[in-house]
C-alpha cells in the first residue's frame, strides 16, 4: 500500500518536471523533490493522527490536565518530529502508546529524547533481543555458575562414591551412604538448574528470532554499543565473545519507558 502511494507521489514529481519548458530542470528537480518528500511525512503524520484518535475514540476518561503539561507539551513534539521521520507503522504504534501512557503514568520525561531515539534507531528485531535479554539477570547468572560450579565437584563426588564402594566390599567402615547422597543431590541440582534455564535460553539463539548467526551477531552487537546490553559471559570458563548476554541498568530504564508499547 505505502509502496504505491510513494510510487503514485513520485510519479506526479517528475510529471511536472517532464511538462514543464522551464529550462533550470536541476533546480525544479530539488523543488518537486522535496514536494515529494513532503507528502511523504504529511502522509506519516496523518497516519499517526489516525492512531491517535482511535486511541481517544475509545477512552473517553482523558487527563485534560496532563495534555495542557508543558512535559506533556514537549514529549508531544519531540515525538512528531521523529513520527516524521519513520516509515515503519510498528514504530508508529510505539510512539503513540508512549504518548497515550505519558498521560496515566509518570514517564522520565528528562531522558526521553534518549530513548525516542532508540526507537527511531533499533529495529524489531533489536527490540525483541532486548526485550527478551531482560530474563537473563543476576539471578540467571547465579543459576549458572552454581551449576558450573557442581560440575566442577561431580567428578571428585563420583570419585569418592567409588573409594567408599571399595571399602565397603572389604568389610571397612566408611561413608558410603554419605557419599551417594552427596552425589545423587549434586547431579539432580545440576539436572534442575539445567531444566530452569533451559526454558530461556532459546532467546540466546538466531533461530527464535527467525534471523542468521551473522544478523544475530551484529544486532547483539549494535545493542552493546549503544550501552543496552552487556558481554556478562567474560571471564567464564566457556566464555565466547557475545555468546552470553544481559541488559544493562541503562536498558532497564529504556524498557521501563516503552513498555506496554
Amino acid at each position: 500500500m505505502n509502496n504505491h502511494i510513494d510510487k503514485n507521489e513520485v510519479g506526479i514529481s517528475l510529471l511536472k518536471i517532464g511538462l514543464s519548458n522551464i529550462p533550470y530542470v536541476g533546480q525544479l528537480l530539488s523543488e518537486a523533490l522535496f514536494e515529494y518528500r513532503g507528502r511523504i511525512k504529511q502522509n506519516r503524520l496523518n497516519k499517526f493522527t489516525e492512531l491517535l484518535s482511535d486511541y481517544f475514540g475509545n477512552n473517553s476518561e482523558i487527563n485534560i490536565e496532563k495534555i495542557q503539561s508543558e512535559d506533556f507539551s514537549d514529549l508531544f513534539e519531540a515525538i512528531l518530529k521523529r513520527v516524521a521521520e519513520t516509515k515503519s507503522e510498528q514504530k508508529l504504534r510505539h510512539f503513540r502508546d508512549i504518548l497515550t501512557n505519558s498521560l496515566n503514568e509518570n514517564l522520565d520525561y528528562e531522558n526521553s529524547e534518549i530513548y525516542l531515539d532508540l526507537i527511531s534507531n533499533l529495529s524489531e528485531i533489536d527490540m525483541s533481543i532486548l526485550k527478551n535479554h531482560q530474563l537473563f539477570d543476576n539471578k540467571f547468572d547465579e543459576r549458572y555458575d552454581t551449576k558450573n560450579s557442581y560440575e566442577k565437584l561431580l567428578p571428585e563426588l563420583e570419585k569418592n562414591v567409588q573409594n567408599e564402594y571399595e571399602l565397603r566390599e572389604k568389610g571397612f567402615a566408611n561413608n558410603w551412604d554419605n557419599a551417594v547422597i552427596k552425589y545423587n543431590a549434586t547431579k539432580n541440582a545440576i539436572r534442575a538448574i539445567s531444566e530452569q534455564n533451559k526454558s530461556v535460553n532459546i532467546y540466546r539463539t538466531a533461530e527464535f528470532y527467525g534471523i542468521n548467526d551473522a544478523e544475530f551477531l551484529y544486532s547483539k552487537q549494535k545493542l552493546y554499543s549503544l550501552g543496552l546490553l552487556i558481554d556478562s559471559g567474560f571471564g567464564k570458563f566457556d566464555y565466547k565473545p557475545f555468546g552470553m548476554m544481559s541488559i544493562t541498568e541503562f536498558a532497564k530504564k529504556f524498557l521501563e519507558f516503552i513498555k506496554n508499547s
